[in-house]
Formats: C-alpha cells, structure tokens, sequence
C-alpha cells in the first residue's frame, strides 16, 4: 500500500517508520527536516523513501503530497512537540489540517483515502491544556 507517513522524525514517527516498510508499503514520508530524518536513520532506510518537506498545519501541501505520492492511505504521528506549556497549542490545526487535506485529496482522486491520527497527547488531560478542543 502506498502510505503518506507525517511526523516521521518524531517519537512515535520515528518507530512506524520501520514498521511500515518492514510490512512492505510504500512510504512517502512528510517532515519538516529532510536533514533531521537522515540523522536518525541509515542510508538503508532512507534512501526506500520518498521525502517532502513542509509544515504539517499546511492543508494544500499536504494534499499534494497525498495525490502526488498516489498515497492510499495517510499516518498523522505528527503534532506531539507542540504540548508544551511555553508553546503554542497546534495539534488541532495538524489535526484539522490533515482531515481536510485526506478529504480534498480524496475527492481530486476519485477515490477514498483511508486515515490514522496516532498522536494522542490532547487525550491525555495534560495540565494546562484544557483549552485544547477538539473538533470545530
């Protein structure tokens, strides 16, 4: 299956990532350090992907690089970084981001698009995030 694999440079990424190839998918991976993504793996793995750089609160990037990849399906392992206290809150922008880019690309293929959204950390309850809402 042809897979569209975000936040593949982070904790949980980082750990699908070897997965889904060793399950034999074809993985397009979509980062924001092409450079970073080759520091944490070999030549070995890296050079099985297909790289796109961009930001994951991008909705038209990121539909792009779903119908540019033909990818059948999406990971979104993206967005966890952002839960720290001093920073801004953006997990419901990726989350919303992805959607409506899985939607778009769907409808501009012709087809639907299957979608995980593994990053569960707004479901954790973490202090100083109750205003964390998800949904519109």
């Amino acid at each position: 299956m042809k897979v569209l694999l975000l936040g593949a440079t982070g904790n949980l990424g980082s750990r699908l990532l070897p997965a889904l190839l060793a399950h034999n998918h074809t993985l397009t991976v979509y980062v924001r350090s092409a450079q970073k993504l080759r520091t944490l793996f070999p030549a070995s793995i890296t050079d099985r992907l297909t790289i796109m750089t961009g930001d994951a609160e991008d909705t038209s990037a990121i539909r792009r690089a779903i119908v540019d990849s033909r990818s059948e399906a999406v990971v979104n392992a993206s967005g966890g970084i952002a839960f720290w206290f001093w920073q801004a809150h953006k997990h419901q922008g990726i989350i919303h981001a992805v959607a409506d880019a899985v939607v778009g690309a769907s409808e501009e293929l012709g087809r639907p698009i299957r979608c995980w959204f593994v990053s569960g950390t707004p479901a954790l309850g973490i202090p100083g995030t109750n205003d964390i809402k998800i949904g519109r």
